[in-house]
Parts: structure tokens; sequence; C-alpha cells
């Protein structure tokens, strides 16, 4: 009988290689506090253009957000093209779309430069309307708005009618109404990927890769900034985080324009046929097939909630201005609640599996703006902080390309042609990326727009 392996990831459910701790204070061009794929591949960028880097990872790589994600590749910002089209015009619109395929090249090309064996396939991702919903008229209107503006402006996009859509889901009649691919799209393994660009990027000379290296306090002194650790001191004139929405636990100011939302995953014991052909998204839910090998498949399922449910939002800061216990605590768990709302998502869309035993459940932890963009350049001009934050649920659409123009800017070298759109776009200090006040089920008062909780 498969084992259940409660709140571990499916996709960090496998051997994993250790990469050392820090035994010695150190000195480096570029101290990077993370080992996700952002840390990582700016880590790539900045040594090939010489920079002695080192990168610290409070836990093992991947135990973030990148070993907890849907193991999807989106070519699309997170508002959808529509949206960027309405705020920004066509020809940006145009520019961010081709910046996710430019994205999806660049981990094509690691993929194959370390023979990472991840499962990457580009199947598309489909996104559906569902017509159980009382809106789904205008979901539909919404949706073939989307596909008539990327086909005119030549993305590889197709419309499903209820018909075609019936045929590739097996879902039960009247199910879906309509739906979109996009055929750009692709997905991995997360774990195996990010394991596999960990071990390929800490082989390149310049580079050294600690696990189990918590940063207590980041503090600048004398043209040089101190990261104090568990373990040992390390000094470097750049800092960059790579902890997504953990980072305002290091530059407070940004938590405003940060907010943390907890989302949640299962997945399906083996099944002996394949439950779906690439990744979907509809209305409270999304998910893909997973190929287990021996011609067995899973489903990985997630979803069920909506946005702004106070259950799923966490706090950076207590009342009184320290940490939230409850942003790691809770943050990357399962909750009760959200899991049994993933369980009837799954029973509606999936009938078929009912009785199939879950193996996997777990949480993460994503990091949204308000305007759906990322945060790239300085968080902290005063400590000489910078990063690539604030992902919001698109970190492989945004995180090759942004380690590009960043790590090119840190190294004072030219940058990708792309540059104009992060400096115009994703700047940190913009207004449109901050929130307004909010509420949260893990304080007992409102989050205001400083990131504290109200007593």
């Amino acid at each position: 009988m498969e084992q259940d392996r409660g709140t571990v990831p499916f996709w960090l459910d496998i051997e994993r290689p250790g990469f050392g701790t820090l035994e010695q204070p150190i000195r480096v061009d570029v101290a990077i506090i993370g080992a996700g794929i952002v840390g990582l591949k700016l880590a790539r960028v900045l040594a090939r253009h010489g920079a002695r880097v080192a990168i610290l990872e409070g836990a093992r790589v991947g135990e973030g957000a990148s070993g907890r994600n849907q193991g999807t590749i989106n070519r699309g910002p997170s508002p959808g093209y529509g949206a960027l089209v309405r705020r920004h015009g066509r020809g940006t619109a145009r520019r961010l779309w081709q910046l996710g395929d430019e994205n999806h090249r660049l981990i094509r090309g690691q993929i194959a430069e370390y023979a990472i064996a991840c499962d990457y396939q580009r199947d598309g991702m489909i996104s559906l309307v569902r017509s159980d919903l009382p809106e789904w008229q205008a979901h539909a209107a919404a949706c073939r708005a989307e596909y008539e503006l990327l086909r005119e402006d030549g993305f590889a996009v197709s419309w499903l009618d209820d018909q075609a859509v019936g045929q590739i889901t097996a879902a039960p009649a009247g199910t879906y109404a309509c739906g979109m691919i996009d055929h750009s799209d692709g997905q991995f393994h997360s774990g195996r990927y990010v394991i596999g660009l960990a071990q390929g990027i800490a082989r390149i000379p310049g580079v050294a890769l600690f696990e189990g290296v918590r940063v207590r306090a980041v503090r600048r002194s004398a043209g040089v900034t101190r990261l104090d650790t568990d373990r040992h001191p390390v000094d470097a004139p750049l800092v960059v985080l790579g902890t997504n929405a953990l980072v305002p636990q290091v530059v407070p100011g940004l938590e405003r324009s940060m907010r943390a939302e907890r989302g949640q995953v299962i997945v399906t014991a083996p099944l002996a046929t394949r439950p779906c052909r690439g990744s979907f998204g509809t209305s409270l839910a999304w998910w893909r097939e997973i190929d287990d090998g021996g011609g067995r498949w899973r489903l990985l399922f997630g979803g069920g909630r909506e946005r702004d449910e106070p259950d799923s939002l966490f706090p950076q800061f207590d009342a009184q201005g320290g940490p939230h216990q409850a942003l790691e605590r809770d943050g990357f768990a399962a909750s009760a609640a959200h899991q049994r709302r993933l369980d009837l998502q799954l029973a509606t869309l999936f009938p078929e599996l009912a009785g199939v035993p879950i193996t996997h459940r777990w949480g993460g932890l994503q990091s949204f703006t308000a305007d759906g963009l990322p945060l790239v350049g300085c968080l902290d001009a005063d400590r000489q902080i910078y990063g690539v934050v604030a992902l919001c649920g698109r970190g492989n659409c945004h995180s090759d390309v942004a380690a590009e123009h960043l790590g090119a800017r840190l190294c004072g070298v030219d940058g990708p042609a792309y540059a104009d759109l992060f400096d115009d776009l994703c700047a940190p200090d913009r207004a449109s990326a901050r929130w307004p006040a909010w509420r949260s089920a893990y304080s007992q008062a409102p989050v205001g727009d400083d990131g504290r909780a109200r007593p």
C-alpha cells in the first residue's frame, strides 16, 4: 500500500544530496540568501560575470516555494494578457508575454546543460470555464476576449468549445463551458529540477552553496554588509534576497508590497490510467498529471480558495513589530480547513477518483504584489540589498529573465534588451505594488498598510 507522506511535498519526497554548511567566516562579492530557483539563477549569472558568490540556505535547497509549487512553467504574468493591455498598452503587454517565452527558453537550456532528469514536457496550459458557477457566462466572455487578444498578437493559443473541452478533460458532461490552451506552457518535476540546478551551479568556479545557515541579521558598516548567521558571519559589498515571501523579515518596509498567501496542494496515489494531459486551471482549482513510471500516473491538485480568505493570508509581524510566528510555522503547513475544500473540489471535478488515497498534502507560501508583477532591483539602498521577489505565483515566468537583468546590473555590464521592462514596471518602490489593509485569520485585527497587525 502507498505510504501516506503527510505534509512532505511530493516534489521533495526524493533522495536529495547535501551541500555542506558554513564552517568559517567568509567574504565574497555577493551574498545570496535563499537557495531556491531565484537564488540559484542569480548566482549563475553573477558568477558568469566574474563575481564570487555565496548562497546561504536556512534549511535545504528548494524547501521554500521552489519545491512546493504546481510544477508548471507559465509564460504569462499573473495579471493576464487583457489586464496588461488595458494597463500598459498592447506593445508593452506583448513584450511582457514574450519575456515568458524567453524565460522558458532559458529553463530548457539549463535542463540540457546540467542534464537534469526532471520529466520536462511542453503540453500547454488549459484554462477552463466551469459551467456550475453562477458567473460562468462572464468568465466565458473574459476567457474568449483573452484568447482573441493573444491570437491577434501572434501567440500560440487555441479555443476549446464545450465538446472539445469534454474530449480533453473526460469530465462529466456539462462540467465546463469552454476553455483556451496556451501551447507554450510546460511542466516538470520541481524537486528534481531545483536539485539538479543546484548541483550544476555549485560546480561553477566562484560559487559556494551552503545549507543549514540561517541569517539572523543584516547590517552595513564601512562599505561592507555583514550577515550574522547561526554559523559564522559572511561579509559582502552586495546582498541579494531570494527568499520571496520571507523577504520582509529582512526588509520590513516591503511588507506592504508583498502579501504572503498560503497555497495548498494534494497528490493522489498512483493511478492505472492517465487522469489528464497537461496542466489545467479553473475557478477554485488547478491540476496536472505526474508520470510515476511503469505506466502509472498521479494527479496533483491545488487551489480550493479565494484570494482574500483570511486563513490563507499571513502577517509578517505581530502587534509589537516582531516576526509573526505563524508565518513560517503555519505558512508551509497543510491547513485542515483548506484541505477539506480541496477534497471537495477534487470530488466535484474528478468523481471517478472517489476512494483513491491522497498520499501527499502540503502548503506553501507565495508572495503577491497588488499589481501582479514582481519586485526586481534595489530593496534597501542603505544596506545594499537587492532581489527578485514577490513573484506572484509565477516564479517560472520571471526568475531567469529577472536574474539576467539584475545580475548584469549588479556587475556593471550591459544587460538584456528587456531591461527597461523591469526598470519601468517592476521597481520595488512603485506605488501600484502596494496593498491596502487586509484581514488575516492569524491576527486578532486587520493588518495595516505597514504590515503590522493592528491592536
